[in-house]
């Protein structure tokens, strides 16, 4: 069994060591964010036509990097062009102007009314 003075003194020494950990952890985030930033204006700058629907370009880079866990941003990237450009041409050939409304009336179909089905 250990003292409440012990107990103490171990979790001092964890917070201590947590708080000194800190600016390292802080710092390597800064600079995988800075990463990001630097490899998402290179993706814009490479494929500009790619950039006009970015919530449909930011759906196909997180798709490729969930299939693709810890991988390199980079070749996500490089991976996610080509398919951006095949959904471009899917969306761009969608016309959603003109909608059609379905045919709802039922009345051709015949169908029996329920209390002519007795109980089943």
């Amino acid at each position: 069994m250990i003292t409440e003075e012990e107990r103490q003194s171990i979790i001092n020494e964890a917070i201590e060591r947590a708080l000194l950990l800190l600016p390292e952890v802080v710092g390597n985030l800064i600079m995988s964010q800075a990463k990001m930033i630097k490899l998402s204006r290179e993706f814009h700058k490479k494929y500009p036509d790619l950039v006009t629907n970015k919530e449909l370009a930011a759906s196909v880079i997180e798709k490729i990097e969930s299939e693709n866990p810890g991988g390199d941003f980079s070749k996500v990237l490089e991976k996610a062009a080509p398919l951006i450009r095949e959904r471009l041409r899917t969306v761009k050939s969608l016309d959603l102007n003109t909608v059609k409304r379905p045919n709802r009336d039922l009345s051709s179909l015949n169908v029996i009314p329920k209390s002519d089905h007795g109980d089943l």
